[in-house]
């Protein structure tokens, strides 16, 4: 077989998600083949598919060192630098590359990725568009400039795109998806027929189904026929449940290990540093309320809500997390150098983002696992743990499609219960030796008695008091990305509370092994 043929070979592997025997195949070729910067090329993305990101970096530089002009290593090593938080670097190549070629459609699409994740959105939707002048009928894009719209709550224009990607292909699962996140099937039903006749394609792929049926569960929901929504959730649950590869152990493993570090550091003797910068930690398990509280506080003149940054999980991994266990003597040595890093890769990301005010909201639920980081590394900041009823919060994680691997504890009753037991565990442990530095608000309270709450709030944030947080869905300001953009713009109901009993009959056996200590 000549080198052509292999390379043709190799690119289908990728397609095929082979990446294993991809950078295995490629490593041999390349042993005859030194001068081949395409070579070097697809073994980093093989690389990159994997989460190898440091290694795929490698490759694509001497893939650029062979071939200087071309634009696609670039174009995949700014992806590789978005992973690694790297941002200036990306955009930089970003830039360079449409300099030399406007119309680059990867790099235009690319960039607009990385403008969304900074929260430029203005920018993002701008890139988007210019892609789309240059190949019209890419619906993926499409897709992702209705996410950007749906992010700041522009749900009609987000609706209408989605609309015109099942006019252009109706089995086309990601829009229908979609669609269901902007709509209250209560009042709008006209979509639920068309997913209903679309989930009887047996030719759709197994997770396709789990999505679609995910998005049925909720039309149903809305509707109030909960016999037939749990039917599609659990289908949803079990198809998605077999396509991930949850470890409960390595989780326990790394919340043991978080335990066994803290309990020997006196975290009571740390003190504030004079900052001007503030930051707002909220965190609690997804599904409980996070977004609602930042919501809240994020309609203050004064703060700003970057929604549910992934940062501070991506640079403790990186600096102090290997094999999940952390990595106790990297925290000592940074610890002893007083070189304060973490806080100041921070502070240089949030500058990065499309934000001038001094207070800002990181409304990332599972960083309740680092509480004891923050304690450590950002002195001035404020940690809130929102807190909901377990039964409420277990049903809403269950009910969800959730696109990150963080969450796939979710798919399975019974590991959603050792998770949450798990959460239960760690919180207990924060509040034991934090103290008064984080501050809990209960979920029912804040949405039955919301302006005394609020007020309690925004004084443990030295806050002045805002009438606008009593009006928070009235704000455009706020981003919002995760699955309740829509109920989160909506005025504070209380319909979520005690929600569990519409399902008691199907999940009561679960709900009553919860360790609620």
């Amino acid at each position: 077989m000549d080198l052509k043929k292999k390379v043709d070979q190799l690119l289908q592997e990728l397609k095929l998600g082979k990446f294993s025997k991809v950078i295995s195949d490629t490593e041999k070729l390349l042993k005859k083949n030194q001068d081949k910067g395409y070579l070097f090329n697809i073994c980093g993305l093989a690389h990159q598919r994997l989460n190898n990101i440091e290694t795929s970096i490698n490759y694509f530089n001497k893939a650029i060192t062979l071939e200087p002009k071309n634009l696609g290593h670039k174009n995949n090593l700014a992806n590789s630098f978005i992973s690694q938080c790297r941002y200036k670097e990306a955009e930089d190549i970003f830039k360079k590359i449409l300099a030399f070629d406007s119309g680059n459609t990867p790099a235009l699409v690319n960039y607009a990725r990385l403008k969304n994740i900074l929260l430029d959105f203005k920018k993002s939707i701008n890139l988007y568009e210019n892609a789309l002048k240059l190949i019209k009928n890419d619906l993926g894009i499409w897709l992702n400039l209705g996410s950007v719209y749906q992010s700041i709550g522009e749900f009609s224009k987000a609706n209408n795109i989605f609309d015109n990607i099942l006019k252009v292909k109706p089995n086309f699962v990601p829009a229908h998806v979609s669609i269901s996140k902007v709509n209250d099937y209560n009042e709008n039903k006209s979509n639920l027929s068309l997913m209903l006749n679309l989930n009887k394609n047996n030719n759709l792929g197994k997770k396709a189904k789990s999505d679609l049926e995910f998005a049925i569960g909720k039309a149903y929901d809305d509707q109030k026929n909960y016999e037939l929504s749990i039917k599609y959730f659990e289908s949803a649950n079990k198809k998605r449940k077999e396509l991930v590869n949850y470890n409960f152990k390595s989780d326990e493993k790394l919340f043991k290990s978080i335990k066994n570090y803290f309990q020997n550091i006196d975290l009571s003797k740390i003190k504030k540093e004079k900052n001007p910068k503030k930051i707002i930690f909220i965190v609690g398990l997804p599904r409980s309320g996070t977004t609602l509280l930042e919501q809240i506080l994020s309609a203050h003149q004064e703060v700003f809500g970057a929604g549910e940054l992934d940062f501070l999980r991506q640079i403790i991994n990186k600096n102090f997390v290997q094999d999940n266990k952390l990595l106790s003597q990297k925290i000592n040595e940074l610890q002893v150098s007083n070189n304060n890093e973490i806080n100041d890769k921070y502070f240089d990301y949030l500058m990065n983002l499309n934000n001038n005010s001094i207070v800002t909201i990181d409304k990332g639920p599972q960083n309740f696992i680092w509480v004891g980081f923050i304690k450590l590394f950002f002195k001035n900041a404020k940690v809130i743990h929102s807190k909901r009823n377990l039964k409420d919060t277990f049903l809403s994680n269950y009910k969800n499609n959730f696109a990150s691997k963080d969450m796939d504890w979710t798919y399975e009753p019974l590991d959603i219960i050792k998770y949450f037991n798990l959460y239960n565990d760690l919180m207990n442990f924060w509040k034991k030796i934090c103290g008064d530095f984080i501050y809990e608000v209960d979920y029912e309270s804040i949405v039955n008695n919301n302006e005394t709450d609020i007020r309690r709030l925004l004084n443990f944030c030295e806050l002045d008091w805002d009438e606008n947080c009593l009006q928070h869905h009235k704000s455009k300001e706020t981003i919002i990305k995760t699955v309740s953009a829509y109920q989160a713009r909506k005025p504070i109901y209380k319909t979520s509370v005690n929600s569990n009993k519409h399902y008691k009959q199907n999940l009561e056996k679960y709900f009553n092994q919860l360790d609620y200590k």
